[in-house]
């Protein structure tokens, strides 16, 4: 089985990260400087971070939660996903930041 690039399994983590239930929203967990020459360049890029070096990935992710949902239960669950986007045998490491705790709607 082909390995899939970093730049092919990021948008499937990001839609991974989405569909897992308890995300209420999303955020870029890649460099600042990635992201301001995406910005000056006009390109989107994914917001999940992949990086590739020595056969194996380090994947992060950065998730909002609401307040009344389980954290650690919801990153759980997100590191799940994020492992289950790619069709390859190639090992990750997956970090799940919970960045900000969502405030329901009252």
């Amino acid at each position: 089985m082909t390995a899939i690039t970093a730049a092919e399994l990021a948008p499937r983590i990001d839609l991974a990260v989405t569909a897992v239930e308890g995300v209420r929203e999303t955020y870029s967990a890649r460099p600042v400087v990635a992201r301001a020459i995406e910005h000056v360049t006009e390109v989107e890029g994914s917001l999940a971070s992949v990086e590739q070096a020595a056969g194996s990935r380090a994947i992060t992710v950065c998730i909002g939660v609401s307040q009344t949902d389980d954290a650690a239960s919801v990153a759980a669950a997100v590191a799940a996903a994020a492992r289950g986007a790619g069709a390859d045998d190639v090992p990750s490491r997956v970090r799940v930041r919970v960045a900000r705790l969502v405030v329901p709607a009252s």
